[in-house]
């Protein structure tokens, strides 16, 4: 199982390295999201350009799938929402990586640095208390 939120040129490497019967999620695209205050659009128009795709019929020779979707199309769904999370926590999934916690209040500077590109791991907000960095 791949969750993919990034997509870009992380996709097609985590998809070959799927054995049989594995399945791509993919949920979001943050590789298309330009770093910084503006958009760069020709180098948005190349990423959609050269974007990955998966010819059906090598899914079917490989049995592997690809599934997206859109949490955003899920609000109104809850009692389903719900009977999913309980699927996926029961995964037990490996934390995430922490790259850099700021306090509540340098919310501002938070943003600056997750859109600087230079972040690795998770961007974490921390709510009534000190940042550790």
């Amino acid at each position: 199982l791949v969750m993919d939120s990034l997509q870009g040129p992380f996709f097609q490497p985590a998809f070959d390295r799927l054995s049989r019967g594995g399945i791509h999620v993919v949920f979001g695209a943050a590789s298309m999201t330009p770093p910084g205050q503006s958009p760069n659009w020709l180098r948005l128009g190349w990423q959609w350009f050269f974007r990955p795709s998966v010819d059906p019929l090598d899914i079917i020779a490989q049995n592997r799938g690809v599934m997206g979707f859109n949490l955003i199309w899920m609000w109104d769904r809850e009692e389903e929402m719900s009977e999913m999370l309980d699927d996926v926590m029961a995964l037990e999934w490996r934390p995430p990586h922490v790259g850099k916690t700021f306090a509540f209040e340098r919310g501002q500077e938070a943003m600056r640095y997750l859109q600087s590109g230079k972040s690795t791991g998770k961007v974490v907000l921390l709510v009534g208390g000190k940042s550790d960095v």
